[in-house]
């Protein structure tokens, strides 16, 4: 009798066993199921994030083309890119700013090339004037800058086109 008691009471521990090890396999296919699912969702936001970067990429390398910025060597990343984006328009608004007064200079140049002194011109404003006498020149000049500004954009800035 003995022996049968211990036979039921092992018969007994290993069917809790049993019971025990098929819930921690169902537990472990289910969170096997979670898984596959936050797997998928995270290969679908990597596959979007790439292809935001591809395009993020191609937009900068067009830009870098169109505005003729030179890469160095090892120059991939979309960050180095950028800084030469910048780097190169404010190349383009110094070349912009130049063209500019050379342009100004030219045409004062060519209404009264006896009268004005360039080389004194080129010093820039006469020091006989105070800050608020210069501020009413500019105001008074504004408008007429503005109107030869306008017909010579299409020399001086590149086309937007």
């Amino acid at each position: 009798m003995r022996e049968r008691d211990e036979a039921r009471q092992e018969a007994e521990s290993l069917r809790t066993e049993l019971g025990t090890t098929v819930a921690r396999r169902l537990e472990v296919k289910e969170a096997a199921v979670g898984l596959r699912a936050d797997l998928a969702d995270a290969r679908g936001l990597l596959q979007a994030e790439g292809d935001e970067y591809d395009r993020l990429s191609s937009t900068v390398l067009a830009v870098c083309g169109d505005l003729q910025v030179a890469q160095g060597e090892g120059a991939g990343s979309l960050t180095t890119h950028a800084v030469g984006i910048t780097a190169r328009g404010g190349q383009l608004d110094e070349s912009a700013f130049c063209l500019g007064i050379t342009q100004a200079f030219t045409i004062a140049h060519s209404h009264y090339a006896q009268e004005i002194n360039l080389g004194v011109m080129s010093q820039g404003f006469a020091p006989i004037y105070e800050d608020a006498e210069l501020d009413e020149m500019e105001k008074v000049v504004a408008p007429l800058a503005q109107n030869l500004a306008d017909k010579l954009k299409e020399d001086v800035l590149p086309s937007r086109k």
